[in-house]
């Protein structure tokens, strides 16, 4: 198996025990009778356990390099994620989130450094589609969590099954990529191993994409229900659309990034978002809110890719020192969004928490134009 077709399977397996959670965040707040302000707090245990992760990523993947951190990446998330579904409490829930943030940001670290890697050395742009994988994961992992609801299996159980199963064939394919040393940065100037500011806007770029997408997992289907009085069909079906649109924008994303500038790309998608969120937010019937929800989904889908490819190759740092960087805040953006528009909606309505994520957009669209300075020359 050659390391491309290696990468995108990785990025595909390493999602489902997460996408399997997402469904049963109801379910554990109706089993510890928490409010939805106490489930915010709650959820924002696992973006804290990103952010311990963050001091110590780069130097891990220095340390080990790309197939052993893969490695203990998988075996980690395989006996974490299952966590939260075991928790007794909020607090428990809480910790428990925490400690499954820590592992998967080191899942998520080791995929994008190895993706970089791949990508550096094949000469050509690999990064949207391999992440396009990683949004049919969360998809597919996503149904089967819905599958183990519907049958009455209980979380934890699900959760242990889904990581099991999808943790073999991940590490045997992550066996199979060639383990590349992620060298440290040569600079002899140290301020530069600090973080960069073309890092750091990169960064709040990623930010406000995946805050908008994280967004959608656990609020579109409320949206739909509270605001159309959708059907749980109809409303379930509004996720499965977005997912859907991010994994296909993300598919073409290599082919565009090659034809057009990044900075430009960047921007175009980041205007294409907000409109989507416009329609979504002001739509007055289901159909036109299934139009804004697309269009938004195909809007925020390069985001992530284009700004690890940027992050990777700036001055100053390892490529896995910034790619953790980056990695850490896009997904403590991505799980901060949820909560953000749980407390906001409570002390208004849900169009008023989704019109919470047009000043993040609006971020995201300033930001874009810094991605152009870092882009790698490679074929698509």
């Amino acid at each position: 198996m050659n390391n491309i077709l290696a990468t995108r399977w990785i990025f595909f397996l390493q999602p489902l025990v997460l996408g399997a959670w997402f469904p049963r965040i109801p379910q554990m707040q109706a089993l510890l009778d928490l409010s939805a302000g106490q489930l915010a707090i709650a959820l924002m245990g696992m973006p804290l356990g990103l952010l311990a992760a963050l001091s110590i990523g780069g130097k891990l993947s220095e340390w080990l390099g790309t197939r052993r951190l893969l490695t203990a990446a998988f075996v980690a998330q395989t006996l974490c994620l299952p966590l939260p579904s075991f928790a007794t409490s909020g607090v428990l829930l809480f910790g428990f989130l925490a400690v499954a943030g820590l592992a998967l940001a080191l899942a998520e670290l080791g995929l994008n450094v190895t993706a970089s890697e791949v990508e550096a050395r094949a000469g050509r742009h690999i990064m949207n589609v391999s992440h396009g994988c990683w949004s049919i994961g969360v998809l597919c992992g996503s149904a089967i969590g819905s599958l183990c609801a519907a049958w009455h299996i209980a979380p934890n159980h699900s959760l242990i099954a889904v990581g099991f199963v999808s943790a073999i064939p991940a590490i045997w394919i992550a066996r199979q990529i060639t383990n590349f040393a992620v060298v440290p940065s040569s600079s002899d100037e140290p301020k530069k191993r600090g973080i960069s500011k073309g890092l750091i806007f990169i960064s709040l770029f990623a930010f406000g994409v995946a805050m908008s997408e994280g967004a959608m997992a656990d609020w579109s289907a409320v949206y739909f229900t509270e605001i159309f009085a959708a059907t749980p069909g109809v409303a379930g079906a509004s996720y499965t659309i977005f997912a859907l649109c991010v994994a296909i924008g993300r598919f073409q994303g290599d082919h565009l990034k090659a034809r057009f500038d990044v900075a430009v790309l960047g921007q175009s998608f980041a205007l294409l978002a907000l409109a989507g969120l416009l329609v979504l937010i002001f739509s007055n019937s289901a159909t036109t809110a299934f139009i804004g929800i697309s269009l938004f989904g195909l809007g925020l889908s390069i985001g992530f890719p284009v700004a690890v490819s940027a992050a990777s190759v700036l001055p100053g740092r390892s490529s896995a020192g910034n790619v953790a960087v980056l990695t850490q805040m896009t997904l403590c953006g991505f799980l901060i969004g949820p909560p953000m528009i749980g407390f906001v909606a409570e002390h208004s309505s849900m169009r008023g928490g989704l019109a919470a994520l047009v000043p993040v957009l609006g971020m995201a669209l300033y930001f874009a134009r810094h991605l152009s300075s870092s882009a790698r020359t490679v074929s698509p």
